[in-house]
């Protein structure tokens, strides 16, 4: 045990506020009460720093009590007497109501004039966590915000199942009181980025066009939420492109998207010398199974639009539920897509999509991702497969990250390192000998994803 003196001249005491401010940042804000009973100097920190509720990280987990012997614990959180609920949790313990957030409340409520940036993960399948989101997010609408807000990125993160396919009308309602406030006069309250594509309920056009209405100076926008259906429609991104003048990067559904939107960008490229409007950066694209009853695609547009915009990078994401033929007509060479990443989930062998990609994105292709699902991983573990991969490898001389989630042989693995060796640096490539599949596909769920 530490003597008084030993805690009175403790180095970490003696290091500035600025460095202690940025220690405590990489914790949420639910996590920190117990270090402000460490000490006084931590404590005034934690309560009155502004420059701490810059960066304000929110994470809202299903809580549980347990009447029986109730102790201290600590499991993924640090607030005595709660642990997280989970799958093998004994009957005894039961749901209870959101009192335990009351502390970030309280702590939003003091500091909401000096948020900055805005993240929220949540177990939205508990009905406590879905109230005190929407507690949270009326914290910064217009009505509770009448001395002005600061929030310049957000995102929101749905971290648990979706029971029942839930649409959370209380969210959207909450999400919509959010994006209400008016930012559109003062470009230092306006939101610069806002991700959504953690969400797994649909986004609709009256939320999207409440967001950009009062936000016009966004710069980047993820609209790929992680519902079955896409039901943004074609009307609402193409408000959504024209409102907004500063926007760089934006992510959408295939679905979403018309002619006229590439149309759009291509008067935009235009009228750049006339009405000050950001060049677009990156356009993020999922196809998924809603292509399937598409129109064909106008070769001539994308190639336009690769013309006005040289330097454009794209993110192609196909769904487990592309059909096979729209994953090679978005690959055709002649489209002149400007791939940087390519998304491919898959639940059956891709060996000549592959290959189809080392030749139509061979100058422009940077990111590699290849997900399978379990039951399948056996039939994409072919020799055939890893010619495939290598043959990418081989074409595309720009590569800077590869994930595969099927086993590879060691030969082509040790290949792929001598073609390009930065792949073996931690974090730059996921080449396995064994498999790793990313998606496990229930029997009751084929009709779902596959109907």
């Amino acid at each position: 045990m530490a003597s008084s003196d030993e805690i009175e001249h403790c180095p970490i005491n003696d290091l500035p506020e600025l460095v202690l401010v940025q220690i405590f940042s990489y914790l949420s804000i639910d996590e920190r009460p117990p270090l402000e009973e460490t000490c006084k100097l931590w404590y005034n920190i934690l309560r009155n720093s502004p420059r701490l509720a810059f960066t304000c990280v929110i994470q809202l987990h299903a809580f549980v009590e347990e009447p029986i012997s109730p102790t201290p614990k600590r499991l993924g959180r640090v607030l005595p007497r709660w642990i997280r609920q989970s799958g093998d949790q004994p009957k005894h313990m039961t749901n209870i109501d959101p009192r335990p957030y009351g502390y970030i409340q309280q702590y939003l409520k003091r500091f909401r004039k000096d948020v900055r940036h805005l993240y929220i993960d949540v177990e939205q399948h508990d009905a406590s966590c879905r109230y005190a989101l929407c507690q949270l997010l009326t914290l910064f609408g217009p009505a509770q915000c009448s001395q002005g807000r600061q929030i310049r990125s957000f995102r929101l993160r749905f971290i648990s199942h979706n029971p029942l396919l839930m649409k959370s009308q209380n969210i959207i309602q909450a999400l919509r009181i959010f994006f209400q406030y008016d930012a559109s006069k003062d470009r230092r309250e306006s939101l610069t980025s806002c991700d959504l594509s953690g969400l797994t309920i649909s986004l609709d056009d009256d939320t999207v066009l409440t967001l950009t209405k009062n936000n016009p100076y966004l710069r980047k926008l993820n609209l790929q939420d992680q519902s079955l259906v896409c039901i943004l429609t074609p009307f609402c991104i193409l408000q959504t492109t024209d409102m907004l003048r500063e926007l760089e990067d934006i992510w959408v559904d295939m679905v979403s998207l018309s002619d006229e939107f590439i149309l759009m960008l291509v008067e935009h490229a235009d009228q750049q010398h006339i009405i000050r409007r950001s060049p677009l950066k990156h356009l993020g694209i999922r196809i998924r199974r809603e292509e399937k009853f598409s129109d064909e695609i106008d070769t001539k547009l994308w190639q336009q639009l690769h013309e006005k915009y040289p330097h454009l990078k794209m993110t192609l994401n196909f769904g487990l539920t592309t059909p096979l033929n729209r994953i090679r007509a978005y690959m055709n060479a002649d489209l002149q897509l400007p791939v940087q990443t390519l998304i491919i989930n898959t639940p059956i062998p891709v060996v000549d999509e592959l290959c189809l990609a080392a030749n139509s994105f061979r100058d422009t292709l940077e990111h590699v991702h290849v997900y399978t699902s379990g039951q399948w991983a056996a039939m994409t573990r072919t020799a055939a497969f890893n010619q495939a991969v290598i043959y990418l490898a081989y074409k595309c001389i720009h590569l800077r990250t590869v994930y595969i989630d099927v086993a590879l042989h060691e030969d082509t693995i040790e290949e792929i390192y001598q073609l390009h060796p930065h792949l073996k640096e931690p974090g730059a490539s996921k080449l396995l000998v064994t498999d790793s599949p990313t998606h496990t596909i229930l029997p009751q769920d084929m009709g779902d994803l596959f109907g």
